[in-house]
């Protein structure tokens, strides 16, 4: 019985806690915020540029006195330094380096 007499106090007689003017006001920034939010979620959901795709390339050098190079498509394990075989005259081929370069496209 009190609280059905507080509330009745607080909430009944279609009195209100707050003026028309601040439930105006207080309407308008609601309304605000939601547009903006809205905006973000549609700015958000918007499609992303493509990115361009890479390929990795290990290149493979000879230690010895020609030093010819030649390239590859990287492989898992691969590192700087790494002996892979051998080139002519049983001379070391290793790995010279690792790189990254824009796939090129076969059409």
């Amino acid at each position: 019985m009190i609280l059905q007499s507080a509330f009745l106090q607080l909430f009944g007689n279609n009195s209100s806690i707050l003026s028309p003017e601040v439930q105006g006001i207080l309407t308008l920034l609601l309304m605000a915020i939601s547009l903006t939010f809205l905006y973000y979620l549609m700015i958000q959901m918007q499609p992303k540029k493509t990115q361009e795709s890479y390929e990795t390339v290990t290149v493979l050098k000879c230690l010895g006195g020609s030093g010819s190079v030649t390239e590859r498509p990287f492989q898992k394990g691969d590192f700087v330094g790494k002996v892979v075989g051998e080139c002519a005259e049983k001379i070391p081929q290793v790995i010279h380096a690792i790189y990254e370069r824009k796939a090129q496209d076969k059409k």
